[in-house]
């Protein structure tokens, strides 16, 4: 048998823009098939910090110094050497409807393509793993790393006129992570793990105190979620307005129409933002955004799994040199199939083990993601805190291929009659509605079903899913996690540990979370590498949290005319990447 892992590069003719997905056989021989090549991933270096650590400092004309969490200078998104940025222009990308202004409460991709134009951090993220302080005209750490000392970039103004201080700040700082209201943000809640206390000994100086050197949390304050507001503003005040600094002011807000936004004349980095406006015209859906794409009315498009019938066209707009295009590892990882593993049937561990041998990691990848995968068990293969996929295929259990995935299936029947099962267990499966999320639980739903375990799909909203996730009130869903950072803090911070912003399997092992805190402060990058190593084989492999699969890549392509576009640590997260305020267009 043949197995397909990639797909990416159909030749066939240029038609209309909705087109059945293309089938392909696969086909069977004898022989055992090898294990799927994995696609070459590059990935960005991790640096361990000093104890004691030199000042850094920056000019407004730049978002500032690296902080992860040395504070050395580094350069910030620049035009190409010799080319220059022009001002003017209208930059065009598909908008969403957004139910309120308050960015810190919202988690997913398409709300921060408006919001985050708006806002500013406290630190930025503009290409690769480079973090900078976007406020500060200097900073440091003191105290062996648990101190952060800012000092600010005076006269950066909020939209309305009044002066960015320190107060501003800290008040962000606490309202995120639920100190001021009690609710906490989703992507920046996990830092109330980290900061013991804020100070604000004058009206420009910040000091952030943490529990522990951390290289997280100058990482996770460039989440686009974790924005500045003004001291005192309250959620409700955030339902019908923006209150940002950011380099673009709302001009008008239409549901159902779309964004239009305005260069902000008072924007506290000199020559910026390059463009006059953007509009983000509310395209509905991939089908449409794929096509006001490909005739010219929206200037960028991107996902994290384009549907199969839409990429020959994308790609011979690329091969035909016409746009820039991306590729990259989505991060989404956790994936797979997640239990309550506090709860029967999943509390017993050989049913645990029984699901992760039964789920076919192949038929997933073609089925879901069109074949163009990658592996992971907590960490993507082949990255930085990642595996070899040398590792996975074909060695740990339920990686198995071919005549191997046959036995595995054999071999989970028979844990299930170990554990009191000999017919089989009939269990609810709480699925999506739509989208690659129900393609994940339908592709759960007929893989467990070759080795008793019949599943039965209960159709649950998003908000309804979310909650009950987060109640335990659940036996088995498709689920992923989209990292932020793509650091360990970040992952095992909330899924693993007792007590984690989003363990949505009531693991508790007081083990992980003694490992967790030593991880999370070693400087040392071969010894935190050594750390999350064990821990993966703890959570995935000795415990069997939850059934991991094949994560997807995400694409991204932007016409020529639009110049300066970069990506940072998470192309659906980096505030940088969706500020727009280094981006410039060809007239």
């Amino acid at each position: 048998m043949k197995i397909r892992v990639k797909l990416n590069h159909r030749q066939v003719p240029l038609v209309a823009m909705i087109l059945p997905a293309l089938l392909f056989a696969l086909a069977c021989g004898a022989a055992e098939p090898p294990a799927p090549t994995p696609t070459p991933v590059a990935t960005a270096t991790s640096t361990p910090a000093p104890t004691a650590a030199p000042l850094a400092t920056s000019t407004p004309t730049r978002p500032g110094p690296v902080a992860t969490p040395t504070p050395t200078s580094v350069a910030s998104p620049s035009p190409t050497p010799g080319v220059q940025p022009k001002k003017g222009g209208v930059f065009r990308i598909s908008g969403s409807d957004v139910p309120h202004y308050d960015s810190q409460i919202h988690s997913t991709q398409p709300y921060y393509n408006p919001l985050a134009k708006l806002y500013n951090n406290v630190f930025v993220n503009y290409v690769d793993d480079k973090v900078e302080c976007e406020i500060c005209k200097e900073w440091r750490l003191e105290n062996s790393g648990k101190t952060m000392a800012l000092t600010m970039i005076e006269g950066v103004k909020f939209h309305d006129g009044r002066e960015m201080t320190s107060a501003d700040v800290a008040y962000s700082l606490k309202k995120m992570t639920g100190e001021i209201d009690g609710i906490s943000s989703p992507r920046c809640g996990v830092l109330r793990e980290y900061v013991t206390s804020i100070e604000t000994p004058s009206k420009y100086v910040l000091r952030i105190n943490i529990s522990r050197g951390a290289a997280f949390v100058p990482k996770a304050l460039t989440i686009a979620s974790c924005v500045i507001y003004p001291d005192k503003t309250t959620r409700q005040d955030l339902q019908s307005q923006a209150f940002g600094s950011g380099p673009f002011l709302l001009k008008s807000a239409i549901t159902g129409a779309g964004w239009k936004l305005e260069r902000n004349p008072n924007y506290f980095k000199p020559g910026l933002p390059y463009l006059d406006s953007i509009e983000m015209p509310v395209t509905g859906g991939e089908p449409a955004t794929i096509a006001a794409f490909y005739t010219g009315k929206i200037d960028y498009t991107g996902s994290r799994s384009p549907a199969a019938q839409y990429l020959p066209q994308l790609y011979k707009l690329r091969d035909d040199g016409r746009v820039n295009y991306r590729k990259g590892i989505a991060g989404c990882h956790p994936h797979g199939a997640f239990v309550v593993t506090t709860k029967p049937p999943f509390n017993d561990i050989k049913v645990r083990k029984a699901m992760n041998l039964a789920l076919d990691r192949v038929a997933w990848s073609n089925t879901v993601y069109n074949g163009d995968t990658v592996p992971q068990l907590l960490f993507t293969a082949d990255s930085d805190f990642g595996r070899p996929s040398s590792e996975i295929w074909n060695v740990l259990p339920g990686w198995g291929t071919g005549a191997k995935k046959q036995q595995e299936i054999e071999e989970a029947k028979k844990l299930l009659t170990e554990a009191g099962f000999p017919k089989g267990m009939d269990i609810p499966q709480m699925s999506a509605t739509s989208g690659s999320t129900l393609t994940m639980n339908e592709a759960i739903n007929q893989q467990l079903a070759l080795a008793g375990i019949r599943t039965k799909m209960e159709l649950t909203e998003a908000v309804e899913r979310s909650n009950r996730e987060l109640k335990l009130d659940y036996i088995i869903l498709a689920w992923r996690y989209c990292q932020t950072t793509m650091d360990p803090d970040e992952l095992i911070g909330q899924m693993f540990i007792s007590g984690g912003s989003r363990n949505v399997s009531g693991y508790i092992n007081p083990e992980i979370d003694k490992m967790y805190a030593q991880m999370s402060g070693e400087l040392d990058i071969t010894k935190r590498k050594q750390l999350v190593r064990q821990m993966e084989d703890i959570i995935v492999l000795r415990d069997v949290v939850y059934g991991p699969m094949p994560e997807q890549f995400d694409e991204g392509f932007w016409w020529k005319r639009v110049k300066n576009h970069t990506f940072g640590l998470s192309s659906g997260f980096a505030s940088g990447q969706y500020r727009a305020d280094t981006i410039w267009v060809e007239q």
